[in-house]
Order: structure tokens, then sequence, then C-alpha cells
């Protein structure tokens, strides 16, 4: 039970839903190891790709709001008038 709750957690650490770590772990009780690390290479592939779209959505708002945050900056150094 252990193992399980580790994986579990490791699961939703990686952005897994409980679902699909369910569905993961009954793979493994109904059809043994390999097809459920074959399972796993399809979910880490997937989410890996998921994960680096959010990334690249991250960075663009990141680089969106220092942008807006330097120009409000620069506009406050400006004399009124």
């Amino acid at each position: 039970e252990v193992a399980r709750m580790t994986l579990i957690l490791r699961g939703r650490r990686f952005g897994f839903s409980l679902e699909e770590i369910r569905q993961w772990l009954l793979i493994y009780r109904q059809k043994g190891t390999r097809p459920q690390m074959e399972a796993w290479l399809t979910m880490a592939d997937r989410q890996l790709a998921e994960l680096a779209r959010q990334r690249a959505e991250l960075e663009l708002a990141i680089a969106d709001l220092a942008a807006l945050r330097d120009q409000a900056a620069a506009a406050l150094e400006e004399p009124e008038g």
C-alpha cells in the first residue's frame, strides 16, 4: 500500500488526474507489468507535451507582464504634464 500511495502522489505531482492514475494501476492488476509500463510511456509522453505547452504559455505570460510592468515604471519616471 505504501508503494501504491507513493505512485499516486508522484502521479499527481506530475499532473495526472486521479482517474488516469486509477486506470494505470488497474492495468497492472488486470494485465501485468509490461502493459502497465507501455501505458505509462504513452501517458508520460502526453503529459510531457502538455507540461511543455504550459511552460511556453507561462514564459509568454511572464514576458508580457514584465514588459507591461516596465512600461508602467517608465511612465512613472516621466515628468507629468
